[in-house]
């Protein structure tokens, strides 16, 4: 749901709930642009010191490999030296067969040194990627926790800023629930535009939204909506809402809510009714629907579509799904990031291009008019 605009003028007698101090928009705004610049500091923070880690241990790491191959070329350098010296030793004089043999020796002693070298830097190599991976490992567990973080006290935040919209601009109830309900229903006629979703009059009694499934042109069931928009949780919203599925023959309900009853929040079941976040209402309904066609391709009978009615809302309510339900939130939120990364590349691309023709046009008009002063002089004298 797209969040209300803020009015420019104080309303009379309210205060922030936090520091008692009357709310304004200027005060509104100044408070929700340093809670994300906060956000954006930490998670900046987080990412440094997370780079910084991994930097210092990929140089320990080469440090202590440099060391280790200093170490054996050493200590082969050293028996080389100790076995040309034995072998000059025990014959006294040089002798041809006593230089070969120590030579021989030495080769093999090289060679040794040489296979050890290997041994050991593939050694090292692999525990330098077992760390790296490690590292890595760590700093995406870190950013991601991070991110859930950020994104469950965005979702606090919104909750707030609402609730400090909605006490600003004094808006009634059925005002709020209107403005819900027109949201939903322009997200669902975009989303399933080959279905037939109608919108109830305000007004008038029952759901507020009726969702016709369609396949092939043929109906495969029904759902329908009611949308609140209210600060506090109340039971008839859904016992309300289930007499009025039963009384519109539809297969599902859903009502759209920001709040939730105790214990519960993002998607529960209540009465029947699945209670649902407006941010999830169309990937449920994409659930719902596929079971809905599915069934009446099958034309399943009414205990076997109430069998797999209640293994879908089974695992709606699961952690597995919820746990899916967060990373689609988190996966758009960052392709929306993206979208507006991209077009502040873009803007930039078209004001570089922007001055470049500028620039090629002024160098066109100058060599213009140098070729009009030239021609124009050639031309009087001439006439001379």
């Amino acid at each position: 749901m797209s969040p209300t605009p803020l009015r420019s003028t104080q309303t009379e007698g309210e205060r922030c709930p936090w520091c008692d101090q009357p709310i304004t928009h200027s005060k509104f705004e100044e408070i929700r642009a340093r809670i994300e610049a906060e956000e954006r500091k930490r998670t900046a923070e987080a990412e440094k010191h997370l780079e910084a880690e991994l930097a210092q241990a990929r140089t320990e790491a080469a440090a202590k490999a440099e060391a280790e191959r200093q170490r054996l070329e050493k200590e082969a350098e050293t028996r080389v030296r100790a076995a040309v010296d034995e072998a000059t030793e025990a014959a006294g004089i040089a002798s041809a067969a006593k230089i070969a043999e120590a030579e021989k020796a030495k080769t093999l002693a090289e060679e040794q040194v040489n296979l050890l070298k290997v041994a050991q830097d593939d050694a090292l190599n692999e525990r330098l990627q077992e760390q790296r991976t490690a590292l890595e490992k760590d700093k995406a567990d870190a950013l991601n926790a991070e991110r859930a973080k950020n994104f469950s006290d965005r979702q606090k935040i919104q909750d707030r800023v609402e609730l400090l919209q909605r006490q600003l601009e004094k808006k009634t109830a059925d005002e709020l629930g209107e403005g819900a309900e027109i949201d939903l229903f322009e997200a669902l006629k975009e989303a399933f535009s080959d279905d037939h979703i109608t919108r109830v009059g305000r007004g008038k009694e029952g759901v507020d939204i009726i969702h016709k499934i369609l396949d092939a042109g043929r109906e495969c069931g029904s759902i329908v909506y009611d949308c609140k928009n209210r600060t506090a949780w109340r039971h008839d919203f859904a016992s309300k809402l289930r007499k009025d599925q039963l009384a519109a023959k539809a297969e599902h309900a859903i009502l759209s809510s920001l709040v939730f009853p105790a214990g519960a929040k993002q998607l529960c079941m209540r009465d029947g009714v699945i209670v649902c976040n407006p941010a999830r209402v169309v990937v449920i309904v994409e659930m719902l629907r596929r079971q809905l066609v599915h069934t009446h391709t099958m034309r399943l009978s009414v205990e076997a579509r109430a069998e797999k009615t209640a293994k879908l809302y089974d695992y709606m309510t699961s952690d597995h799904c919820a746990q899916l339900l967060d990373q689609i939130a988190q996966r758009a939120e960052d392709v929306l990031d993206l979208d507006v990364k991209e077009k502040k590349t873009h803007e930039s691309t078209w004001k570089q291009r922007g001055e470049l023709v500028r620039s090629i046009e002024r160098a066109h008009l100058d060599l213009s008019s140098e070729i009009d002063r030239i021609i124009g002089g050639h031309s009087l004298r001439a006439v001379k």
